[in-house]
């Protein structure tokens, strides 16, 4: 089994069970390997969980790309906004993040590569929004990415948590009104 399937497992784990169920015993069963299979590739719970922030992280670069194609500069900063609220409760991508950010708080080495993964993403947004309104102060789309981006983690928590109060259409509806927003205030 390759890494990167093993991989895969490890997200599904997490994904399924939070990091509380996260261990290279339930990552083998999963994968239906031996423990020494899932250890060759993660010889700790630490190296997979980094190494399955890493994946995440690369699977929403891989969608956010494909939404970039587009010419339009608003659209571009509605598409990635889209993508950063989970249009289903159970997305994988969606739970991993959030269970990340809650393992971020207790473990300094996950704080580390959160903000750093973070840290891109909000530069991402600034780039997008500055596209958008290239007039703009670089304050005010340092400030609206921020908002846009804590909009974001607010309304995944509540897809994920809370579907019957925040299902993931009105949650997308929210998200899409602010951005039209900001994109009206900066001048976009």
């Amino acid at each position: 089994m390759s890494r990167e399937s093993m991989l895969d497992h490890v997200v599904d784990v997490i994904s399924a069970d939070g990091m509380a169920g996260l261990s290279i015993r339930a990552v083998a069963a999963r994968a239906g390997v031996a423990i020494g299979t899932v250890q060759h590739w993660f010889p700790t719970k630490q190296a997979m969980l980094l190494a399955a922030m890493d994946r995440v992280a690369q699977i929403a670069e891989q969608a956010s790309d494909a939404r970039l194609s587009r010419a339009d500069p608003d659209d571009r900063v509605r598409a990635v906004a889209q993508l950063l609220v989970p249009a289903d409760p159970a997305s994988p991508v969606s739970r991993v993040w959030v269970a990340f950010a809650a393992y971020a708080v207790a473990d300094a080495e996950v704080r580390a590569r959160y903000e750093q993964l973070w840290a891109r993403t909000h530069a991402g947004v600034v780039g997008l929004l500055a596209a958008a309104a290239p007039r703009a102060a670089a304050s005010a789309l340092d400030d609206a990415a921020s908002e846009l981006l804590a909009l974001a983690d607010g309304l995944t928590i509540a897809v994920l948590d809370e579907p019957g109060r925040m299902p993931p259409a009105r949650a997308a509806a929210i998200i899409r009104r602010r951005v039209d927003a900001l994109l009206a205030e900066l001048g976009g």
